[in-house]
């Protein structure tokens, strides 16, 4: 866990972190956030998700992603990622 937590934060620095932080920042991202809270269990499929078991944060997004507007709100978010050179 505390290699996770290590990779984290190396993460979060330098130019990759400034955008990172931007991008979770953005309109787009609290929409997103929004949308899967008023699903339900994002914080339990978080909390999977960063002991590694991934598997609920995935169907969430599944589902969401099955909606035109959350399938939109993804393809702008990913637009955005690259933009910033994250991917």
């Amino acid at each position: 866990m505390q290699r996770q937590n290590k990779n984290q934060e190396s993460l979060l620095r330098g130019e990759s972190g400034e955008a990172i932080r931007r991008l979770a920042g953005s309109g787009d991202a609290q929409q997103l956030v929004a949308m899967l809270r008023s699903k339900g269990g994002v914080q339990q499929a978080a909390q999977a998700a960063a002991k590694g078991d991934a598997s609920q944060l995935m169907e969430m997004m599944n589902q969401l992603m099955s909606t035109p507007e959350g399938a939109q709100l993804v393809e702008r978010i990913s637009r955005q990622a690259k933009e910033s050179g994250l991917t």
